[in-house]
């Protein structure tokens, strides 16, 4: 073979790696949704938002809101289409905003069946629930924050880092769903006068409907029953004790850092009814204390009023799990673990078993560090 052939075919080779360009899609030719929200309005209808960065600097804004009206989110894509100057695509989906109203509905689970269908939807995407309507957060224009999906997406993993928040996405909520042995939560948010602020995670039942809320204290308190701490845990608890009457100010207060959650539950089923057991180890280091005391020679008894207040919370918070027949927990995957006969006979209706299970709860707390003073 001479040569010139041997380089005609090697160019030829080569060529076939070339990716081509025929496909080709200009950024400025697409709406890149980078949030979606879901509402009803008054009479029922479904309302789909879309939020989208504007690539064009001839446009006075940085974001592109829509909203139309239409029968499921698939349905939704046409009048979209006919509404912005640009293809819709849901690729680099950051946040998907569900309204409380919804998700009271029944069957609203089912609305998301197109985002698990669809190859090219972010997996990751975050679910939040808005306590109000979703369009007034799509249409918020904060001044001072980066674009809206972005501030909110970067609010949301912050808040979750620092256990005040749950995060749950698209991937996790089927988990969460179809787990016979947990109740799916998902982030809760509101929109404020001037700003966009995390209320905490909203608890959902079984079917995916939302039953109640907790706070951010109570989010952090869920993280250690969860055994799922992030970043240092941060608490503040009052001693009666050392509260002093004649102020406004809460005397008797303490706050820590939780360094590390060593949970043990034991799980036993006695009388027809499941009983678990928490041992709750923390060593914390103290961050604030209001109160004059000797802690090289007391610690002890330190250590043992904050464990008081500490069970008395985590047993409230129980309390209001139980109350709603909620177990964002996961209490039921220690049910099937260690009785697997007794969970077998109760598995279809767990939340119901978990409100009548007897639940204690012991937090034990060793002081590592005192701070730079004593």
């Amino acid at each position: 073979m001479s040569r010139l052939k041997r380089i005609m075919l090697l160019v030829l080779a080569m060529s076939l790696t070339l990716t081509g360009c025929k496909d080709r899609v200009d950024l400025e030719n697409i709406t890149l949704v980078l949030m979606e929200g879901l509402d009803l309005d008054k009479d029922n209808n479904l309302l789909v938002y879309i939020s989208s960065p504007v690539f064009n600097k001839e446009a006075k804004k940085q974001n592109e809101a829509t909203k139309v009206k239409a029968i499921s989110p698939r349905d939704s894509r046409g009048y979209l289409e006919a509404k912005v100057s640009a293809l819709v695509s849901t690729g680099k989906l950051q946040n998907l905003l569900i309204s409380k109203k919804l998700l009271q509905q029944p069957y609203w689970y089912k609305l998301l069946d197109v985002f698990f269908r669809d190859a090219k939807v972010r997996a990751n995407a975050r679910i939040i629930m808005v306590d109000g309507n979703v369009g007034d957060v799509v249409f918020f224009e904060p001044d001072d924050k980066r674009r809206l999906p972005l501030h909110i997406a970067k609010l949301v993993d912050t808040a979750h880092e620092r256990n005040l928040v749950e995060m749950t996405t698209l991937f996790t909520i089927q988990r969460l769903i179809y787990e016979k042995g947990v109740t799916p939560y998902i982030t809760e948010l509101r929109k404020e006068p001037k700003e966009i602020r995390l209320m905490g995670t909203a608890l959902l039942d079984k079917k995916g409907k939302y039953v109640t809320s907790i706070n951010l204290v109570e989010n952090e308190l869920l993280q250690i029953l969860q055994d799922e701490k992030f970043q240092d845990l941060t608490l503040t608890v009052v001693l009666p004790e050392k509260d002093k009457p004649g102020t406004v100010f809460h005397m008797g207060t303490v706050s820590f850092y939780v360094k590390k959650v060593n949970r043990k539950i034991r799980t036993s089923y006695k009388d027809g009814r499941f009983q678990f057991t928490f041992d709750i180890g923390l060593p914390i280091q103290i961050t604030e204390r209001l109160f004059d005391y000797d802690v090289q020679d007391d610690a002890h008894k330190l250590e043992k009023m904050i464990n008081e207040q500490l069970d008395n919370k985590l047993r409230e918070l129980v309390g209001k799990f139980q109350k709603n027949k909620v177990d964002p927990i996961g209490l039921g995957l220690f049910a099937r673990a260690y009785q697997y006969h007794n969970w077998k006979k109760v598995q279809n209706d767990w939340p119901e078993a978990f409100a009548e299970a007897k639940i204690d709860v012991h937090a034990h707390t060793s002081i590592k560090d005192y701070g730079e003073i004593k």
